[in-house]
């Protein structure tokens, strides 16, 4: 009898030994590295650092030639990537997963943004500049990929387990890092949201000119708020200035000559003005809803100023052709650099 008792307990040990082997075998099979949710709330951790840093920085730009809105629909393109993660062990002992997040800035993004950038660094190397930030956090750049090794605690892949455990386990990553890294991004960022137009010195520039005129102070642009030759040429008339003789080769009935305007010359300004209002309609009907509206009250306000410069301007001419000719060209002017200053409202 006590050697059936005795076999009995040698098979109960044996037994409840192979079931402690057998669950602790499942509860790692259980666990897993792979989680969307990881993914998300990176990437929402990611989106709300970048809105955070782009609005600080459009508030306290004196200057402003940072479009806030431009930056932010460009961070929304950004492409997340999180690796497969490797299950191991932390220094407590606890599982961890180990994984690489992977943050590309779209190709074109990535070249406008190194075309603006001197606008707000001037001759400073960019990619040294964004490589200064990222020493100390982990984060390697390498062409327009931002690169970062991330640890978070792993998923339970029992589907008897509840979304919100799930989600909670999820949750567990680096913050402060992922914090770290979304200011890295919205700096980089910045330049990508530079207007088309922008003040400098007093004169507005589109922005081409003010890259050239930030790298090179000795280039000869014209500002924007300068009159072209043509409006140069009304501005004389207006102002009772005469206009110097064209040379025997040159007088044709193409150009102004002292009072004369041409059927030609005067054909060219309107065929200029109906082409500039075309295109700022078309401009106006293309942008965001959200910003239309936003701005429909100023758009409003400059319509009824442009009519009344041009208009004062007109009234001092000495023959109705030559007021059709002024009010044409000082309407073409003004539209035309407010079709430059639409194109900072769109995403290019």
């Amino acid at each position: 009898m006590k050697r059936s008792i005795l076999v009995y307990s040698i098979i109960s040990i044996i037994s409840l030994a192979a079931c402690s082997r057998d669950d602790s075998e499942a509860s790692k099979a259980k666990l897993s590295c792979n989680s969307e949710q990881l993914r998300s709330q990176i990437q929402q951790t990611l989106q709300t650092g970048i809105n955070n840093n782009v609005h600080q920085f459009a508030q306290n730009d004196s200057r402003q030639f940072v479009d806030a809105d431009k930056v932010i629909n460009a961070s929304h393109e950004l492409s997340v990537a999180v690796s497969d993660g490797k299950l191991d062990k932390d220094n407590n002992g606890n599982p961890v997963c180990s994984s690489e997040l992977k943050i590309t800035v779209p190709t074109n993004i990535w070249q406008q943004i190194q075309t603006n950038a001197p606008l707000l660094f001037g001759k400073t190397d960019f990619i040294a500049h964004l490589n200064q930030q990222l020493q100390g956090n982990e984060v390697t750049l390498h062409d327009n990929v931002f690169t970062k090794p991330i640890q978070y605690a792993p998923v339970s892949d029992n589907t008897n387990a509840n979304a919100a455990s799930v989600t909670n386990s999820a949750s567990k990553f680096d913050q402060t890092g992922i914090q770290t890294l979304s200011t890295v991004l919205g700096n980089a960022l910045l330049p990508y949201g530079i207007k088309d137009t922008v003040m400098i010195a007093g004169h507005m520039y589109n922005r081409a000119d003010a890259i050239k005129l930030i790298t090179n102070p000795n280039a000869q642009v014209l500002p924007l708020d300068r009159l072209s030759p043509e409006a140069q040429k009304a501005s004389d008339i207006l102002n009772g200035h005469s206009l110097a003789t064209e040379s025997n080769n040159q007088a044709d009935n193409n150009h102004v000559i002292q009072n004369d305007i041409t059927a030609d010359l005067l054909q060219q300004a309107r065929d200029n003005n109906r082409n500039a209002n075309s295109v700022i309609n078309a401009k106006w009907h293309n942008l965001n809803d959200t910003v239309r509206n936003t701005l429909q009250q100023e758009e409003q306000k400059w319509i009824a100023q442009k009519t009344s410069q041009c208009q004062a301007k007109a009234a001092k001419a000495g023959s109705p052709a030559q007021a059709e000719l002024i009010r044409l060209e000082c309407d073409t002017l003004m539209t035309n650099e407010r079709i430059k200053y639409l194109n900072g409202y769109s995403l290019h």
